[in-house]
């Protein structure tokens, strides 16, 4: 077997979604010897949102997607992948480390989720009005056990309308937190080539066109409103779940973010998109309030809208060579 080509793989990794898309990876590449290569992953704190991340909990939960993008994207070539979490207790940056070694012949399964990795895109727009099937729903379910993690699906009703209410009252409290507000301010692109933030397209597509009791970031800000003589939008129904962890700490972070890019490219496989809703897990009390109301056991890490939709242009990604790190036997780029 010829030495293993590691950039395509890291290039799928960083299609992973960031909060504020602030992609707070860096990768070293070790391409070994014909038979054992492997992928660094390491934290770059420059990209903390200080303000709302201060523990770092959703910089570990962004890069363990893009983990699980890098293995799902291994996967695909017919690679044999380990993933490392933690491998160096001295180093809290270096978050993992994904070693090839050799080849294994793909599933079905594998095949359908690397070809589905392109096509996955955070929806912030209004979603159709279909159901996810019950079956896709417990194929979710199931993707994220291997990862310690668990899938609450919220029924409608009393659940819903528990999350809906924290999610606006997350809302409120983050707009009227001046350093809050400046911080995600940061992250909004107005000129065209940025490769990395919220453009203003993406901004505009989630204020407009939605008649949601589930808030986005950021949807209180002023944008285009329907006028009163306009008939209202129809009023969307997503699926709404949970990703929750035994644990609260790096590795059950890490673990979230891994079953969250499972669950994101297994939906993507099947035409089904998603929606985070971070700030009500961002803001303590309402994370604690939500823990409490639904009677969740253990710690929720991600909450998610999801359904089928008409599709968006994703947001910008950094140029692969932004994001590796300089090392004796990575090539540099030209």
């Amino acid at each position: 077997m010829e030495a293993i080509a590691l950039v395509p793989i890291v290039e799928a990794a960083v299609l992973a979604p960031s909060v504020e898309n602030t992609q707070p990876w860096r990768f070293a590449l070790h391409p070994g010897e014909a038979k054992t290569a492997s992928i660094d992953l390491f934290a770059d704190r420059s990209r903390l949102l200080s303000v709302a991340d201060p523990s770092g909990r959703e910089l570990h939960i962004s890069c363990g997607a893009a983990i699980e993008f890098a293995r799902v994207a291994g996967r695909g070539l017919g690679l044999d992948c380990r993933v490392e979490l933690l491998p160096d207790p001295a180093d809290e940056d270096h978050l993992a480390r994904l070693v090839f070694e050799g080849e294994e012949l793909p599933t079905a399964t594998d095949l359908s989720l690397a070809q589905a990795l392109p096509h996955r895109y955070t929806e912030r727009g209004p979603f159709e009005d279909r159901v996810v099937p019950d079956g896709l729903v417990e194929r979710l379910r199931q993707c994220v056990l291997p990862f310690e993690a668990w899938l609450k699906v919220l029924e409608p009703g009393a659940d819903q309308t528990t999350a809906a209410v924290l999610l606006g009252m997350a809302d409120e409290i983050a707009s009227a937190w001046e350093s809050y507000e400046a911080e995600a301010a940061l992250w909004r692109r107005s000129e065209p080539g940025q490769t990395d933030g919220l453009p203003a397209y993406l901004e505009e597509r989630k204020l407009a066109g939605r008649a949601s009791s589930f808030k986005l970031r950021g949807s209180h800000s002023s944008g285009p409103q329907s006028g009163l003589e306009e008939a209202p939008p129809p009023a969307e129904h997503p699926l709404v779940a949970v990703i929750g962890t035994p644990g609260d700490e790096p590795y059950y972070w890490l673990q979230a973010g891994r079953a969250l890019g499972r669950l994101l490219v297994t939906a993507a496989a099947q035409g089904v998109s998603a929606s985070p809703m971070t700030q009500i897990l961002e803001i303590e009390p309402t994370r604690a309030l939500l823990t409490r109301e639904l009677r969740l056991v253990g710690r929720p890490q991600v909450l998610l809208r999801m359904g089928y939709a008409h599709g968006e242009p994703s947001a910008p990604r950094r140029p692969i060579e932004e994001v590796l790190i300089d090392a004796p036997d990575v090539p540099q780029a030209s």
